[in-house]
């Protein structure tokens, strides 16, 4: 097996191989390289929807630990498996972070020193303020509905396409546009005054 970095772009040969080898062998070094290609993602997808660091990666590993035991029930496709089985991955994580908020019942804003940060030197004040707008832009998301919020941050955050979106949240591709329409659209309703 060759190498492979984490948060890495995904192959759909490579991505194959590993899912074959943990299906068929349950092989720990597979379980391995699906992690290095998924963990940042999935953890920014929930760092996001739940605002809380410790927690996205509490239920980040939880996500995991049900794919070891969901493995077994994704079928290979022919073709445009990075999409499709990143749509059923995400799905799990979805389903996964659901079932916490549940039992917890409530979600917590995120701090801004976990914003997310920007690239490049900047002025302090201007990366302040962004964390800022950050910040004010994550805090107004919460009273979008989750559909909503779904698109926004599969779309933005995550920087899926329309398809891949639409795969993931089972849904139809213009659904999805409709979607980030509106909440694009609600959302500049709460930041502007």
């Amino acid at each position: 097996m060759t190498d492979i970095q984490r948060n890495a772009p995904i192959e759909e040969s490579l991505l194959v191989d590993l899912i074959q080898r943990a299906q068929e062998w349950g092989d720990p070094r597979a379980f391995d390289g699906i992690y290095l290609l998924y963990a940042d993602r999935i953890y920014r997808y929930l760092l996001a929807r739940i605002g809380d660091p410790v927690l996205s990666e509490e239920v980040t590993s939880q996500v995991f630990l049900h794919l070891i035991r969901k493995i077994g029930r994704y079928r290979l496709a022919p073709q445009d498996n990075v999409a499709i089985f990143s749509a059923w991955f995400y799905r799990l994580a979805y389903n996964k972070m659901i079932d916490i908020q549940r039992k917890q019942k409530r979600t917590r804003a995120m701090p801004i020193e976990f914003a997310e940060q920007s690239p490049g030197k900047h002025h302090v004040a201007d990366e302040v303020l962004e964390k800022m707008e950050i910040e004010e832009v994550l805090q107004r998301m919460q009273s979008l509905n989750d559909s909503q919020k779904n698109v926004i941050l599969l779309r933005f955050i995550e920087g899926h396409n329309i398809a891949e979106t639409a795969q993931i949240m089972e849904k139809s591709e213009g659904a999805i546009k409709a979607l980030q329409h509106r909440a694009l659209e609600n959302l500049r309703n709460l930041l502007l005054p």
